[in-house]
């Protein structure tokens, strides 16, 4: 166990402070020790957490932040004020021995502990490691067991972060740790939804999530989150799938993670570009969500087609939509990251549309007007839907034509069609009022016209682009051109 790195970055804090009682790394600070892993936070427990940190205060340019992390473990963030990045967490020692405190963690991996003052943790070597529930030996086993019986009844949110663990760490849930997961998992609905989608994200962020969602769903977990699930999974469908509208929207969330973990694979040379577009605002995760409710319209909106006697789903997009407008704000996302959910659900068919023959590139870039960088998300969205409907209806050569026009589509966003949406309107509504035309609604009408024509070349100058908009004037209106809806009935 190398504990160099850690030790310095520990002397920084406490060289000078006077540590009596004994103050022990904890949690996961240790757990990434024992792995050969370079710690990312410092987790500290001690009795006096809080004198302990006014004295570092006194020492030192910080500030002190009161954490709400469990009501009967005070605990306080000593942050450097030059570096809001650079910090440790303080927290007061439970029961009457740091054993005692250990046994009272989630799981044994990160119930381990080693002392850092009284003795300086540089010169023990790596130390005396307090591990009372073999937590080191799990380790080693990449195995995520429970502390005791009762860790999951203490704090239901423990179920989500051992598959948070599984997830991160690429470890496998102890098999008698499940079945109280399982057990515990109504009371999941008495955990805030901040809480829940706190770890939810961190799942997804990673690049196994797809895996772990699924063993999460087989454990019953997301019935107990996400209700919406449950109609889902008893929605059979045509013939282009091959699986329930939730194994499909399962497949499509595996297959959304292929492509982002695989980008070059995709997008050849713009596979940097794409990366750099997903990291943005944590679009990653919330793409893997959203391609998980991309279909939860279709329950509310399944049909039968008494001519052909074919299952239909028309206007599932749109009503998904409204599902997840609804499943966003129970959940207590930010607005911004919900809008980005709703956008992917509403407009995830838009690109079969336009992957077909009769699309203009005029009707292309009118949608990537609308949807600006939006474009890489959704297009990467429908590839993955695509790759996943292999029912006896959906042909493997539409399946690899559709996944060529995704990747160039993409390719051709960043590479030209960016560059076009970018540039200034060569005119204002000021400008149309100097024409004569009064504030309002059809001035926005006619800017639209003009913005197109600009996009498609058919205008290049101010001079121009005043003569179409004289045109404009001169008695036609704001044009009613709207590009095919997509068939729903997918």
């Amino acid at each position: 166990m190398e504990t160099n790195g850690i030790s310095r970055r520990l002397g920084r804090w406490l060289s000078g402070i006077s540590c009596h009682p004994p103050v022990y790394l904890v949690g996961g600070t240790v757990r990434d020790l024992v792995r050969g892993k370079f710690p990312k936070d410092i987790d500290l427990a001690c009795r006096g957490a809080k004198d302990l940190a006014a004295q570092i205060a006194s020492a030192r340019e910080v500030s002190i932040v009161a954490m709400e992390k469990k009501e009967s473990q005070p605990c306080y963030r000593v942050v450097n004020r030059n570096d809001a990045k650079d910090f440790l967490d303080i927290a007061e020692l439970r029961g009457v021995s740091i054993e005692d405190d250990l046994c009272q963690r989630d799981f044994t991996i990160n119930a381990m502990a080693l002392e850092v003052c009284g003795t300086q943790l540089e010169d023990r070597g790596a130390g005396i490691l307090v591990d009372p529930l073999g937590g080191l030996a799990d380790v080693r086993k990449k195995i995520i067991r429970m502390t005791t019986g009762q860790a999951f009844t203490d704090d239901p949110l423990r179920i989500i972060r051992a598959f948070r663990f599984a997830a991160e760490l690429e470890f496998g849930i102890d098999p008698a740790t499940l079945p109280c997961m399982r057990t515990s998992s109504d009371l999941l609905t008495l955990v805030s939804a901040e809480r829940i989608m706190y770890e939810l994200g961190l799942i997804l962020a990673t690049p196994r999530a797809g895996l772990v969602i699924e063993e999460m769903d087989g454990q019953g977990i997301l019935d107990r989150l996400f209700p919406e699930i449950i109609t889902m999974k008893e929605t059979p469908q045509n013939g282009y799938h091959h699986r329930d509208v939730w194994g499909h929207s399962l497949l499509v969330l595996q297959n959304t993670e292929y492509i982002l973990n695989h980008p070059a694979e995709f997008f050849g040379g713009q596979a940097g570009a794409v990366s750099d577009n997903l990291a943005r605002d944590s679009r990653l995760p919330l793409l893997k969500l959203a391609a998980l409710f991309h279909d939860a319209g279709k329950p509310t909106t399944r049909g039968l087609n008494p001519e052909t006697g074919r299952i239909t789903f028309y206007g599932h997009d749109r009503a998904g939509g409204e599902i997840t407008e609804l499943l966003v704000e129970r959940m207590r996302l930010s607005s911004r990251a919900g809008a980005f959910i709703v956008r992917m659900v509403r407009e995830h068919l838009r690109p079969l549309v336009l992957s077909s023959p009769g699309a203009t590139g005029s009707v292309r870039l009118r949608w990537f007007r609308k949807l600006g960088d939006d474009i890489v998300p959704s297009v990467i969205l429908a590839m993955a839907d695509v790759m996943s409907s292999l029912g006896p209806e959906s042909g493997e050569e539409y399946r690899r034509g559709f996944l060529e026009w995704g990747g160039k589509t993409v390719a051709g966003y960043f590479s030209e069609a960016r560059k076009i949406l970018e540039r200034p309107l060569l005119i204002s509504g000021h400008d149309l009022m100097e024409l004569g035309m009064e504030a309002g609604p059809v001035i926005g009408g006619i800017l639209r016209q003009v913005r197109e024509a600009q996009d498609n070349g058919e205008v290049t100058t101010r001079d121009e682009a005043l003569a179409y908009a004289r045109e404009l004037l001169g008695g036609r209106a704001p044009s009613s051109r709207r590009y095919g809806g997509p068939s729903s009935a997918k």
